[in-house]
């Protein structure tokens, strides 16, 4: 027996009459079931019957014979189906509505059937229909992911937050409280400590000044949380007990800086995103075994990531439904019924799962580690604006702290990072450049309130005094410039807010010095201060033809020598005379 008449089989007989009404439009005078059984296989593959058959149905079951043919492998996937085409060519009542009202039609059931094993047994087209269908159906229309305008003027509390331009200024300031060495970390875990969290918090641009409600607690820290765990994934750091530190000097742009660290960032096993969605309960019990891949996870978000039109800006309910219309494997958990919100057993996240995992999963892998490296730019709303969270208990505001998204856009910075360009070339066309005066002794006016990013580019290189005055800081100057930070860019962003054809000329002299006397010291190694017991062993030991090559005289009765001379010095001591504690 074919698997085609193997399939039909597997179907009753009065299963298989009703499908011989539907599809012949008669009744079968067929006595056995084999017969019903070669006769519907015969009918099915028929290019001309079905050619004929088709012509009866209607615009949506014909949309969905075409889902399932082309993009569902054969099966029927009414969600999907449903969020596409805002509707669903349903069986009429019956008696028993709750069943049927999950079932398609008449005229669509009758091409499905039980295929493969009883322990591995699915509903779908069989394959020989599929191949006979296929020929007579144009494919469905192409799921398309749209953009969208902002609102002009943004709703009341929606915030644009251009992370691209803000994310190239906090990497500097983030360097230097690493090179100041205070960023405090688990010695254990890595993870940073709430006072770390509140400095680096300090210096970046977080999306929220406090905390809206209970579920969203430390929203007011996710671009800092971000940050520390991007920067203590990366090559860039180490640790030194309980410190984080520089790794190394690295002479790479802040561009090529966020593009590795976002590389290395998606391989990171260790790390799941999710952890970070922690109203949803259950993670560590017997839900932690079925957890996918985060890798896998990551590398479909990417994938959709690279499909974004460029400085376009896009609606996040439109990203997420695109994700799930179009089949995207992105599921958190392979058992989503260990998982709760309230108590175990509640069920919540055993159906429709979608909107409580994939989509909450999707919000912070885009704001806590794209968004943060400057990826995308994001607009930002109060979290009990979310009116796609549905609380069935109706005490919980929202279900994460980043359920406050609303639109996003890829930068050039995230086409340079996802590697779609080789080069990243900043585009600052639709930038607001607060105009500025440039007064005396490094002395800068803004005529009224910078943008979020002129304040953060102006705290790597200016002290900020009261409103909108700056004064230029020889020592943040050569703080920025020793990480990575240009003069010529303070340059460039000075006159293109000044109306002034060429800077005052002290202003000038400051930033002409300050680029003179970046690496002026170099520190080669490390020393050690030499007390001695009388200044007669000082005059000694700075005279003398072996002593006097390792030692500088400091004060009366000190001397330096290098660290690396330790042992030899001790032994050229020691063959003279002179004792060495």
């Amino acid at each position: 027996m074919s698997d085609l008449k193997l399939a039909i089989s597997n179907d009753t007989v009065d299963s298989l009459k009703s499908k011989y009404l539907t599809y012949f439009g008669v009744k079968s005078k067929k006595k056995l079931k084999a017969e019903l059984v070669n006769s519907i296989a015969e009918g099915l593959t028929d290019q001309t019957m079905l050619k004929t058959y088709l012509e009866k149905l209607s615009e949506l079951e014909m949309s969905l014979l075409q889902e399932s043919l082309f993009n569902y492998g054969g099966l029927i996937d009414r969600e999907r189906f449903q969020l596409k085409y805002g509707d669903f060519p349903e069986k009429p009542q019956g008696s028993n509505y709750w069943y049927y009202r999950k079932e398609p039609t008449d005229a669509v059931v009758v091409f499905y059937f039980t295929v493969g094993s009883d322990w591995h047994s699915i509903r779908k087209i069989p394959n020989e229909v599929m191949a006979a269908l296929r020929p007579l159906m144009a494919k469905p229309r192409p799921d398309t992911l749209k953009t969208v305008a902002l609102p002009d003027p943004l709703p009341e509390s929606h915030v644009l937050f251009e992370r691209e331009r803000l994310a190239l200024s906090e990497l500097h300031s983030i360097q230097l409280l690493l090179q100041d060495k205070q960023i405090k970390v688990s010695e254990k875990t890595g993870v940073a400590t709430g006072a770390t969290l509140k400095k680096v918090s300090s210096a970046v641009h977080e999306y929220y000044s406090d905390v809206p409600c209970d579920e969203a607690k430390g929203c007011e820290s996710m671009l800092a949380y971000g940050w520390l765990r991007l920067l203590g994934n990366s090559k860039f750091t180490k640790r030194s007990g309980t410190t984080l530190i520089p790794a190394k000097k690295t002479d790479r742009n802040p561009a090529d800086t966020i593009r590795e660290m976002w590389t290395q960032w998606l391989n990171n096993k260790k790390e799941d995103e999710f952890r970070r969605i922690d109203r949803i309960k259950g993670q560590n019990g017997k839900g932690k075994r079925y957890f996918t891949d985060v890798l896998k996870r990551r590398e479909v978000i990417t994938a959709y990531l690279k499909g974004c039109e460029v400085n376009a800006w896009i609606d996040f309910a439109d990203f997420a439904d695109f994700l799930f219309v179009t089949g995207a494997d992105l599921d958190v958990t392979t058992e989503p019924y260990h998982l709760y919100i309230y108590n175990p057993g509640d069920g919540e996240l055993d159906g429709g799962s979608w909107d409580y995992l994939e989509v909450r999963y999707l919000r912070c892998f885009l704001l806590e580690y794209a968004a943060t490296l400057g990826l995308v730019d994001v607009v930002m709303a109060p979290h009990n604006t979310d009116e796609s969270f549905f609380d069935r208990y109706g005490d919980m505001e929202c279900l994460s702290r980043y359920d406050g998204m609303r639109y996003f856009r890829l930068t050039p910075l995230g086409q340079y990072a996802l590697g779609l360009t080789d080069s990243y070339q900043a585009d600052h066309s639709e930038s607001t450049e607060t105009p500025l005066a440039i007064q005396r002794q490094g002395r800068i006016a803004f005529d009224r309130e910078p943008t979020p990013w002129e304040q953060r580019f102006m705290s790597l290189y200016a002290d900020h005094h009261k409103q909108h005055i700056w004064t230029l800081s020889r020592k943040k100057m050569m703080e920025t410039l020793q990480i990575g930070g240009s003069i010529d860019e303070l340059k460039a962003f000075l006159q293109a807010r000044d109306d002034q054809p060429f800077l005052p000329e002290d202003c000038e002299s400051i930033l002409k010095q300050a680029a003179a006397n970046v690496g002026g010291v170099e520190i080669k190694e490390e020393a050690l201060i030499v007390n001695c017991k009388t200044r007669e062993i000082v005059e000694f030991i700075i005279n003398d033809k072996v002593l006097s090559k390792w030692c500088q005289p400091l004060g009366k009765q000190q001397i330096v020598i290098p660290k690396s001379k330790e042992k030899k010095f001790k032994e050229s001591l020691n063959s003279v005379g002179i004792g060495c504690a």
